[in-house]
């Protein structure tokens, strides 16, 4: 299988090949700057999404075992939806893990990650999102 080429690299290597057309090397160079530029201002959730993930990380953190979707979102008042963006976020962050049902036809768990455990005990869960 091929490797993957992004867009990057695709810009960098015509700028490359078409270096003596300063037009088409300028036009890479910009869109070079806006890739770059996109990766430095990275989306941050809006308060009222960040508040629902605190939510949403406090009551798995508050609860043993794992939780669905639904259970959540019912026990917290939020939209199935609301709390599925809300794990999106917190299994990219690595503050919550994702439990698979024994099951293919039960629902997905999710379930806190407990840090006591590690030596890494430091670790502000807050500063992860």
């Amino acid at each position: 299988m091929a490797e993957k080429i992004t867009q990057k690299q695709i810009y960098q290597h015509i700028a490359e090949v078409m270096a003596d057309d300063d037009m088409v090397v300028e036009f890479c160079e910009k869109k070079i700057a806006q890739i770059d530029n996109r990766r430095k201002t990275a989306r941050k959730p809006s308060p009222e999404v960040q508040e629902r993930r605190d939510n949403v990380r406090d009551y798995l953190a508050g609860i043993e075992g794992a939780a669905t979707v639904k259970d959540i979102a019912d026990a917290l008042g939020y939209s199935s939806s609301q709390v599925s963006g809300a794990m999106r976020g917190l299994v990219n962050a690595g503050v919550v893990e994702v439990v698979e049902p024994e099951q293919k036809s039960k629902p997905k768990g999710y379930k806190f990650i407990d840090d006591d455990d590690d030596d890494n005990t430091d670790v502000d869960v807050a500063e992860s999102f």
